[in-house]
């Protein structure tokens, strides 16, 4: 098994709390509005162009109602994704 390293960057000050209320409000409703989506995607921008990240990471399940990384405009790494990918190869294997 591979394992890779990475370094986690995170959203700060007004973005981190412009994050964190769209991901409440979108994860309590279970909908996803433009502005939340805004929101996200601005601040993805931001972590992308102003501190050199290479991808955004999913870390909350939900967030797969805002992204879709089929047609993101950035790289995306879906936790869940991985998460479920792991459980069926171990359940099959």
């Amino acid at each position: 098994m591979r394992h890779a390293s990475a370094e986690i960057m995170s959203p700060s000050g007004q973005d981190l709390d412009d994050v964190h209320q769209a991901y409440v409000a979108m994860a309590t409703s279970g909908v996803v509005t433009e502005a939340q989506r805004l929101v996200f995607n601005i601040v993805s921008q931001k972590l992308l162009k102003e501190k050199g990240a290479e991808a955004i990471m999913l870390g909350g399940t939900d967030l797969a109602l805002a992204f879709n990384q089929q047609d993101s405009a950035f790289p995306l790494v879906d936790c869940a994704g991985i998460h479920v990918d792991a459980i069926v190869r171990l359940a099959i294997s």
